[in-house]
């Protein structure tokens, strides 16, 4: 085991520490988390999900002012 001596902002420490009383453990879940999320193989199928969700996103944020100052005639 490798000890690496980390320094955290005091608000992300006392968030830490409501979340879990041992900072160590929580630290280690979210890295091991986070690490076999990036090792996951992304298909093509899935970089198309995730746009078409990105997509989604972006028109429901521009929807209210997309025909702002538009006639009917056009």
């Amino acid at each position: 085991m490798t000890t690496i001596q980390l320094h955290l902002p005091d608000d992300l420490a006392s968030k830490a520490v409501r979340i879990s009383g041992n900072i160590e453990t929580l630290i280690i879940d979210l890295l091991r988390t986070k690490i076999n999320e990036l090792d996951k193989p992304v298909t093509l199928a899935d970089e198309y999900r995730l746009a078409g969700i990105e997509n989604k996103s972006l028109i429901t944020g521009f929807q209210s002012i997309d025909m702002e100052g538009w006639d009917e005639e056009y």
